[in-house]
């Protein structure tokens, strides 16, 4: 759910930051998004849209930066940081964005077209049991540390 609000001083900074990001995606001919994670009034990372110039179809502006911040911060846990990004982050980013646990993303511009992408064909392999052994014996071993 998007909530409206007044953007103050601290926010402004951080969105004119995440607005800087974005225009280094122009020099690559990327898609002008950018990302700022910050924890604490501190900006602990900044990405910009990088898909052409690497040719990595994950390498979004959000993903850019949350991968910066998790190895600044050496954890993947981002609980206490806040995402500010120049545009409404699509499905992969905020898959991402909840894998990382950020409870907050602050953007200034929303999507305009939603996304038509049929989705592909999913087959479950009934019987297979390695990979399920594998993870449950991988989370048993978590637990009983």
């Amino acid at each position: 759910m998007c909530v409206p609000f007044y953007i103050g001083d601290t926010m402004n900074k951080y969105i004119e930051i995440a607005l800087k990001e974005a225009k280094k995606s122009l020099k690559t001919d990327d898609v002008p998004i950018g990302a700022v994670v910050v924890e604490n009034n501190k900006i602990i990372a900044k990405g910009h849209n990088t898909r052409e110039k690497t040719h990595i179809i994950t390498k979004h502006a959000e993903i850019n930066a949350i991968e910066k911040a998790c190895k600044k911060k050496k954890t993947w846990h981002l609980d206490n940081c806040i995402l500010y990004v120049t545009l409404q982050p699509c499905q992969m980013c905020l898959e991402t964005i909840k894998q990382a646990r950020i409870k907050k993303v602050i953007y200034i511009a929303k999507q305009e077209k939603k996304s038509n992408l049929k989705n592909p064909d999913m087959i479950y392999l009934k019987n297979v049991e390695n990979s399920s052994i594998l993870l449950k014996n991988f989370f048993k071993s978590k637990r009983n540390k």
